[in-house]
């Protein structure tokens, strides 16, 4: 046991850091649940931005909930995940209740903001440094953690990634929203040097999380992952490190991710895969547009 809890009492539960292979500790960071600004991103990007339902009741619900009668309902009994029990060709929003909603804090309709619940432990692998387990079954579409780090613009986070190497591990997350208009909505998230549990997910060809843009008082979303399926006790928590909101994987996915080529400009070699999938692609997912003029 290296540390009891790496968030120093931040989360609800104790996030704790083992290593039973060698004497290596995690790197320094600063921890943090949520998003935070990178540089020249204004503080402001978290503000309210939606208006709030006037729900008096504990329970929002639909057909007299605002929130929800405007997009959802988003969540079953349980606060799993429920509006994508079908294929669907662009991303569906996801709208929490906000600060401006009349609703409290026990309404259903807020899951995602109240933070990770559930028994997590950080881990050193064999083949791919640190990951994150769960010390609990995990129900298809459950919350488990939110995607934390610095929210940078395009220009930073073309010069982080065009600055990465080996040793320093790319933590930098492009979450790619595609719209029924075809159009994309980016979002940068950098967790080398702020994050939280999440940073210690490894990528997987065949992951068992899913990362769903959802959003609560911002305009930016919140990186939340939910489980792309049944997870047993002490499974490996993995995710798509491509950014691709793909439920459903298809043909066409990471199509923005071919191009190797364009690493070689910069002089850098793409990093080898190993989660062992039969659909493996065999190299990590990276962004081609960060690597653009």
């Amino acid at each position: 046991m290296i540390t009891e809890d790496i968030s120093q009492g931040k989360e609800r539960v104790k996030v704790p850091v083992v290593n039973e292979l060698n004497d290596e500790k995690p790197i320094g960071f600063g921890y943090t649940r949520f998003c935070i600004s990178g540089p020249n991103v204004s503080e402001a990007f978290n503000s309210p931005f939606y208006p709030g339902c006037g729900c008096e009741q504990t329970s929002c619900v639909t057909n007299i909930c605002s929130c929800i009668e405007s997009y959802g309902p988003f969540y079953d009994e349980n606060g799993c995940l429920q509006i994508y029990n079908q294929p669907t060709d662009y991303c569906q929003p996801v709208f929490e209740c906000n600060s401006h909603c009349v609703c409290s804090g026990s309404c259903p309709n807020r899951v995602v903001q109240k933070g990770q619940w559930l028994q997590l432990q950080v881990f050193k692998t064999k083949h791919k440094g640190w990951g994150l387990r769960t010390f609990e079954n995990i129900n298809k579409f459950t919350f488990v953690c939110e995607y934390a780090g610095e929210l940078i613009s395009i220009q930073e986070a073309k010069k982080r990634a065009q600055e990465l190497t080996h040793e320093t591990g790319n933590y930098l997350i492009v979450l790619r929203e595609h719209s029924s208009n075809d159009q994309v909505l980016r979002t940068h998230v950098d967790a080398r040097f702020h994050g939280n549990a999440s940073r210690f997910i490894n990528h997987s060809c065949s992951p068992n999380l899913v990362m769903v843009p959802v959003r609560v008082d911002s305009i930016v979303p919140r990186l939340a992952l939910f489980a792309a399926r049944n997870i047993d006790i002490g499974e490996e928590l993995s995710f798509d490190y491509s950014g691709e909101f793909d439920v459903w994987p298809s043909s066409e996915a990471n199509g923005e991710h071919k191009g190797l080529e364009v690493l070689g400009d910069f002089g850098k070699e793409p990093k080898s895969c190993f989660c062992d999938s039969q659909s493996c692609r065999g190299v990590l997912p990276f962004e081609s547009s960060l690597y653009s003029p």
